[in-house]
């Protein structure tokens, strides 16, 4: 079924990176990429990230204008909640289709305008559709109705920031559902817990089942706030002083609000937080170095860091301006060393940048296919480097290339 961009040209652009990263390598002589470049065409509008982000903003301020522009003669109707949101839906609609007209005729992908048309035009669509829920409803139901257009709206067009709205609200949506029960409030961090695993692992499922990096950023973004909201809704300090006062906050609001509230500091079991605390940090990094995945590697050390401080936090072992200065010192200190140990590659790690890593993960078999109609493999005086007999797979680097 179509999508808003064309995905064939979505995965010529990633075999191109992948040709001028070898080719920057001395991997590929001149004539096998322009054999790639020749081969697999990208017609797509592209820019650079700075540029990509003035476009999102100007794009957005003349989006908003034209709005303030309609706003006016929609004024007098603002009370009647129903009118009110079919003006703000059609906003939304017409804004989709002129985005949708632009994609198409200059060939735009994710250069900030198309993005913007994309977030406002959903942004509206969504606004109106809540405009027809009754006043006094649960935050609940207004996610239960936007959540479904936002997952709609990301499998058309990938859009990463849309798949990071969709999974705010989906966070919002459980948040909101747990706390306004005593049952609830108890289990919150449990839920929230079990609703991030969840997150992850359908991530990572549909990572696997997509052939094309279509939805690649979106679902990478899934498996971030899943490992990510794993760490925080495990850790001692977030699940006693922060859920704390949100769920009390809650509480006042509700039909419960006459009955006094949790004393401040209190958490059940709290011997198990303290263990989840820095023992998944610890698991993180086990899994990321047997794995040698680079996102778990790094919520792990983030994960360690806050355990390290929560623990600060209770127990003063240091003055807090000591502590930072001795963190900061350790922590360079292992920079320094991890630089330096690595500057030879060892099991399966290396301190070279990507582009100069020996990498190969990434469309590699659509690249070699390509070079078959060049006349030679070029020669490489990088010792231990072939083609052939490597292993994919993963989102980490194989165990041989």
């Amino acid at each position: 079924m179509n999508r808003a961009y064309n995905q064939t040209w979505i995965r010529n652009r990633d075999v191109l990176q992948q040709a001028d990263r070898w080719h920057r390598q001395g991997l590929l002589t001149d004539a096998q990429q322009a054999t790639v470049q020749a081969t697999y065409s990208v017609g797509f509008l592209q820019t650079n990230s700075f540029l990509e982000i003035g476009l999102f903003l100007f794009t957005t301020v003349v989006i908003l204008a034209v709005y303030l522009l309609v706003l006016p003669f929609a004024s007098a109707i603002e009370n009647d909640r129903l009118v009110y949101g079919l003006v703000n839906a059609g906003f939304g609609v017409a804004v989709g289709v002129v985005g949708a007209v632009l994609i198409n005729k200059r060939k735009l992908y994710r250069n900030g305008v198309d993005n913007a048309f994309v977030v406002l035009a959903t942004g509206f669509v969504a606004f109106g559709l809540n405009q027809f829920i009754p006043e006094g409803i649960s935050l609940s139901t207004h996610c239960l109705l936007t959540l479904p257009l936002l997952l709609l709206v990301f499998w058309y067009y990938g859009d990463t920031l849309i798949a990071l709205l969709a999974v705010l609200t989906f966070y919002a949506l459980i948040y909101d559902l747990t706390l306004h029960t005593d049952t609830g409030r108890g289990l919150l961090p449990y839920t929230l817990m079990l609703a991030s695993l969840a997150l992850y692992a359908v991530s990572t499922w549909l990572l696997r089942l997509e052939k094309t990096t279509y939805y690649l950023d979106g679902l990478h973004l899934g498996q971030w706030m899943g490992l990510s909201m794993v760490l925080g809704s495990s850790n001692y300090y977030v699940v006693r002083e922060l859920n704390g006062v949100l769920a009390d906050s809650v509480r006042q609001l509700d039909d419960l609000q006459n009955q006094p509230l949790r004393a401040p500091g209190t958490l059940a079991l709290p011997g198990l937080f303290w263990v989840l605390t820095f023992s998944l940090p610890l698991f993180y990094l086990w899994l990321g170095t047997t794995r040698r995945d680079r996102m778990l590697l790094i919520l792990g050390l983030t994960g360690l860091t806050g355990a390290f401080a929560t623990l600060h936090s209770y127990w003063h072992l240091v003055p807090t301006n000591a502590a930072l200065t001795l963190g900061g010192f350790i922590l360079i200190g292992l920079a320094v060393l991890g630089i330096r140990h690595l500057r030879t590659p060892a099991n399966g790690f290396t301190d070279a940048p990507d582009d100069d890593s020996n990498d190969i993960t990434g469309p590699v078999p659509t690249v070699l296919a390509a070079l078959q109609t060049s006349q030679t493999m070029p020669p490489t005086d990088q010792p231990g480097i072939r083609f052939g007999g490597g292993k994919l797979g993963g989102g980490g680097a194989g165990e041989s290339y």
